[in-house]
């Protein structure tokens, strides 16, 4: 369930020797950490009203720690995290585009090697959100018939359980009931996403957006999946357009910063969105010291470098690649 965003076409771009398959939503490893006897095992619990589209990841990010220990939640609700060092974190769930659905913070004490977390998701009218729910004027004076809503709610159950042609067909019969119902597209784009069908995705997004020009997250969700396809002016327009209304969605400032490097866009800019990503997607470090080291600034860019390899495992195939980057920069 992870971010439908990847850099394997940039890989030749990023450093002078090549790196394997790099998936730009890299996250530290739990299994990398878990033999420090300082951190904890934490166990948790999502409980929600089955309104969460598609496969459901949580994450721990904290301030002092470059990128995020994640996991997936189980069909039931569960998750597990390994090598937790105590503190305070902004516990994040995302969905399958990478969109957050939730977030609040919680405390790792540390204390017993172990901590339970029970997460309540609130209900909300919309799939994603940030701080708040986001829901256009357009969304609430629409009225969307029972029999719609019952399908789009079994497509969301079938969705969090894996099950994605069932959530497809619930879906379908959604927008068969209500063509104006912008979510049900979204929850289709969506589908096409985890599917794997890009185009037909950013199809459906389209026709939410052209029903609810800001839905946000329908414009977030397109933006990933045009940036997939290479289509890189559309996506970091896109980009642009959901980070007005949602500045904290880091993976668009991603998708943003790729969009406007390969479109010859603003470097400055491109780096300001590609630093502040670095809390979420530590192989955005890469990028940005692949800019730093292209306008003279080696030190700054070595310092980025240090970064990714202090975040990522010791597995990671781009290590040597970067370790042999960082000692060229040094010399």
């Amino acid at each position: 369930m992870r971010i439908y965003v990847s850099v394997i076409g940039l890989l030749s771009w990023l450093a002078p020797t090549a790196f394997g398959q790099w998936d730009g939503n890299q996250s530290i490893s739990a299994n990398s950490l878990s033999g420090n006897h300082d951190r904890s095992v934490v166990r948790g619990q999502v409980t929600s009203d089955n309104r969460l589209i598609g496969s459901v990841t949580v994450e721990l990010l904290s301030p002092g720690h470059a990128g995020a220990l994640s996991a997936s939640i189980e069909p039931g609700g569960g998750f597990e995290l390994h090598g937790v060092a105590p503190g305070a974190y902004q516990l994040r769930l995302t969905g399958a585009a990478g969109l957050v659905i939730h977030e609040e913070h919680v405390f790792i004490n540390g204390n017993e090697g172990y901590q339970n977390l029970s997460i309540q998701v609130p209900a909300q009218p919309v799939t994603v959100r940030s701080s708040e729910a986001v829901v256009s004027f357009k969304q609430l004076q629409h009225k969307v018939p029972a029999e719609a809503q019952k399908e789009f709610d079994k497509g969301n159950t079938a969705s969090i359980k894996g099950d994605q042609p069932r959530a497809l067909e619930h879906f379908q019969k959604a927008v068969r009931l209500d063509p104006e119902f912008a979510d049900a597209f979204n929850g289709i784009g969506m589908t096409y996403a985890a599917l794997g069908q890009l185009q037909q995705a950013a199809d459906q997004f389209q026709k939410a957006i052209d029903l609810v020009p800001d839905h946000s997250g329908a414009a977030a969700n397109l933006s990933i999946v045009l940036c997939k396809l290479k289509h890189y002016r559309e996506a970091g327009e896109m980009a642009r357009r959901a980070l007005k209304a949602n500045p904290s969605l880091l993976k668009l400032r991603y998708v943003l910063g790729i969009s406007l490097i390969n479109e010859d866009g603003d470097k400055v800019e491109a780096l300001d969105n590609l630093k502040r990503a670095t809390a979420e997607i530590p192989g955005a470090h890469l990028l940005v010291a692949r800019i730093l080291a292209e306008t003279g600034r080696r030190e700054d860019a070595a310092r980025h470098l240090e970064d990714y390899l202090r975040s990522s495992p010791a597995s990671d195939l781009d290590r040597p690649a970067v370790e042999t980057w960082l000692k060229q920069l040094r010399r």
